[in-house]
């Protein structure tokens, strides 16, 4: 059986509730926000679009990362989630490396950014298995900050 092709898709009228829908593990409902929450953000944050993760026809999950260079000269991924019916399957790195895509042909785009919160092992897993690293720094109400710098990575140091 073919795996099936990850593609990103944005959210529309058309498949917004598809994306509420989507829930993460019980134990994981700490560790992001809600879909729907996500969504308000997107509509009051200029910079971001939300994207559904598609396996094949399949939302699987979302991600709402920046499509400009935020204030602070980053790009940021504000949220990553995979349903919980399809973790475990690769999907979330997927669809990391293909932000990755989309963005380093940006020639604004130095750095991608991403946080968590500090008990999120499996994110910061993920985000250092697509060659992120932790920066040291900290949001203010906590979370991890990691980043994926495009310059080194391109220029392969």
């Amino acid at each position: 059986m073919d795996s099936p092709k990850i593609t990103l898709q944005r959210i529309t009228r058309e498949n917004e509730l598809a994306c509420i829908a989507l829930r993460p593990r019980e134990d994981q409902l700490s560790l992001v926000a809600s879909n729907a929450d996500s969504l308000v953000h997107a509509l009051k944050e200029v910079t971001s679009i939300p994207h559904g993760i598609y396996a094949d026809d399949l939302m699987v999950g979302f991600v709402l990362f920046d499509n400009e260079v935020y204030s602070d000269g980053y790009y940021w991924i504000l949220r990553l989630m995979i349903d919980e019916k399809y973790q475990g399957r690769g999907y979330g790195r997927s669809a990391i490396k293909q932000i990755i895509n989309k963005l380093k042909n940006r020639t604004d785009c130095r750095q991608i950014r991403v946080s968590h919160v500090p008990h999120n092992t499996v994110a910061n897993r993920l985000y250092k298995q697509c060659g992120f690293r932790e920066t040291g720094e900290f949001e203010d109400n906590g979370d991890i900050i990691l980043s994926y710098s495009l310059g080194a990575n391109e220029h392969g140091h």
